[in-house]
């Protein structure tokens, strides 16, 4: 279209095009400008690391110090938060327990060749005790790239995780490496203050760096078994695709050697405090002949039957169906009464769906109809209103939450109605709940059973500790085809058999702190029965404040203390409380004895 001026023809479509176009490329300006604003803003709101110092000056181009097992440490030396750096290790623990430190070598313009340690024994000065320095195992701490998740990270690189197997190894220059470090104090060790020292050694280094260690160990033991049960899934299947049939190797072999393999994952996943799900068929010898022997290392929760959630709820389709498994459960109840494992067992009746599904009444009608004292456990996102839908729960036993829909006042509910309650922990949600992925802070696996313990949670499940199909999870974290680092993978597949994380270590020092509240539940319970007699309503009043998970320590199952000094405060003050009244109840016991041979009333 043209127009006629009396300066000439105007093309107005040019005219508008040009409009056109400079609105797209202002708007254009606009959104860059508007997006550049917001990306700071996010930059500036972003998690981010610490830069840590070293608390001594380096010599001969190396620098040697102790950090806290919950100091995260990635090899250019930054830590997730402020670090609690020392000269020197500091530990208290209990008989029977595990805990961990960090010997961090740092080096500037020089290569470390062969880094090697040796440790001493524990010595008791005052009494002569001593444990073995077997007790103190090292290890060499790995790094995993991670990829770019969904949720939020302070980090996207080579993260801290596996804990390699003691060799000499090279720490090239200028790099931090950690070494892990963990002391078990044997059942039978005796109460005291020890002392012992580590010595790093080096090709190139002119004598050995010396670090030294104080440990005192509580005079009270641990046991063996957890008071809050555990449910991990091992996938028995993965190890076939990280083990393949050797050239020449029979299929007999084969299975054999994989059958070891996983028996080795199994009896590790023990020690760190984690109930493997098992699924046991109650009816074959060889199924209870593998529980006896896990309950040897701590098994006290296990699943039962080949139906259920970790099968992706395989059960039959039709009612008929359903109800002829009825004679099976019966079964399966009978036996784990004549073995004497009936407190131990559950049945993963039914994971995730929709709350109300009359599909789950039936099953688990069913179950309890065959035998009344088998346990029906189902995993759902969100919570069973008891008031609203009372017919279908009631053969549920017990009702496991996903952390990340915790609403306090509807568990307390399904509690009300008399259900254990337990939790468990998927792929990161983002809503600042603890995770046991790669790439959350150290304090996130330690915190898991103390929320237990505020909240009055029995159990806790995770799904896998052993998703390896996608990566070599050595090579990359992002395990999943979810955009998630490390979800389901606490252990590694070593060329011997298992390999463990720092997660899992920072895991079974959470379940040991757990034990720490049982030991001292119990002497509380003593103490209020003593007391109208004896006097001690003012230390039974104590003992519960100690025991109350305070804000300070614990807000919200979304909100908790991320320094690790506060943590290691209220342990301390939990097992300072367990060893004075547990003197007090010796001595009360030593009276009553003495009253007893005297026949004095």
């Amino acid at each position: 279209m043209r127009v006629k001026t009396k300066q000439g023809q105007i093309n107005v479509g040019n005219i508008l095009m040009g409009g056109f176009l400079t609105g797209i490329i202002l708007a254009f300006i606009v959104a860059f400008f508007l997006y550049g604003i917001y990306k700071t803003y996010k930059a500036m709101k972003a998690p981010r690391r610490f830069s840590a110092v070293a608390p001594v000056p380096p010599q001969e181009g190396t620098t040697l110090f102790v950090a806290s097992s919950l100091d995260r440490i990635f090899s250019d030396g930054m830590t997730l938060k402020e670090p609690a750096f020392s000269t020197e290790v500091s530990l208290a623990q209990a008989k029977n327990e595990y805990e961990s430190f960090q010997v961090v070598v740092q080096t500037t313009n020089t290569a470390l060749k062969k880094v090697w340690f040796e440790v001493s024994d524990l010595i008791d000065p005052a009494s002569g005790a001593r444990i073995d320095h077997g007790n103190i195992l090292w290890r060499v701490v790995g790094y995993v790239p991670t990829k770019q998740p969904y949720y939020p990270v302070k980090f996207v690189g080579n993260w801290p995780d596996p804990l390699l197997p003691a060799q000499p190894i090279d720490v090239d220059a200028p790099k931090t490496q950690p070494f892990w470090f963990t002391i078990y104090v044997p059942q039978n060790a005796q109460a005291g203050r020890y002392q012992a020292k580590i010595w790093m050694k080096a090709e190139g280094l002119s004598t050995p760096r010396e670090i030294p260690v104080s440990l005192k160990v509580f005079n009270f033991e641990l046991p063996k078994q957890n008071t809050l049960k555990t449910a991990f899934d091992f996938y028995e299947g993965q190890t076939y695709k990280r083990y393949p049939q050797k050239e020449n190797e029979s299929n007999e072999a084969y299975q054999a050697r994989i059958g070891a393999l996983n028996d080795k994952f199994l009896i590790l996943m023990l020690q760190y405090r984690m109930n493997p799900i098992l699924n046991v068929d109650p009816t074959s010898p060889s199924d209870l002949a593998r529980v006896d022997r896990y309950r040897w290392f701590g098994l006290n929760n296990f699943s039962i039957g080949k139906k259920g959630g970790t099968f992706n709820n395989n059960w039959p389709a039709t009612d008929e169906e359903i109800e002829a498994l009825r004679p099976v459960y019966q079964g399966y109840g009978e036996m784990l009464k004549f073995n004497k494992l009936l407190p131990y067992n559950y049945i993963y009746t039914w994971d995730e769906g929709n709350v109300g599904n009359p599909r789950v009444a039936k099953i688990c009608s069913m179950i309890h109809r065959a035998y009344p004292k088998l346990k029906n456990m189902v995993c759902y996102h969100g919570f069973w209103d008891p008031a609203a839908q009372p017919d279908w729960g009631k053969d549920i036993d017990i009702w496991c939450f996903n952390i990340d829909n915790f609403v306090e006042s509807q568990m307390r509910r399904i509690q009300q109605a008399g259900k254990e309650m337990w939790m468990y922990i998927s792929g990161p949600s983002g809503f600042s709940t603890p995770n046991l992925a790669i790439d959350f802070d150290s304090i996130d696996y330690r915190i898991i059973p103390w929320l237990c313990w505020k909240y009055d949670i029995r159990g806790f499940l995770y799904w896998c500790v052993n998703w390896w199909p996608f990566v070599d999870p050595f090579q990359s974290a992002a395990n999943t085809q979810w955009e998630q680092n490390g979800n389901g993978l606490l252990f590694y597949p070593g060329p011997e058999g298992p390999i463990a994380s720092l997660r899992a270590e920072l895991f079974r020092d959470g379940m040991e702190d757990y034990e720490y509240t049982q030991i001292l539940l119990q002497n509380l319970w003593a103490f209020e029965d003593l007391s109208p007699a004896f006097g001690y309503s003012a230390l039974v009043k104590e003992i519960k404040g100690i025991l109350t998970m305070d804000d300070s320590l614990i807000k919200s199952m979304f909100e908790y203390t991320r320094d690790g000094r506060i943590l290691f405060k209220r342990r301390q003050a939990i097992a300072e409380k367990i060893e004075e009244t547990d003197k007090i109840l010796r001595d009360l016991a030593g009276k009553k004895t003495k009253i007893s041979a005297t026949g004095a009333e």
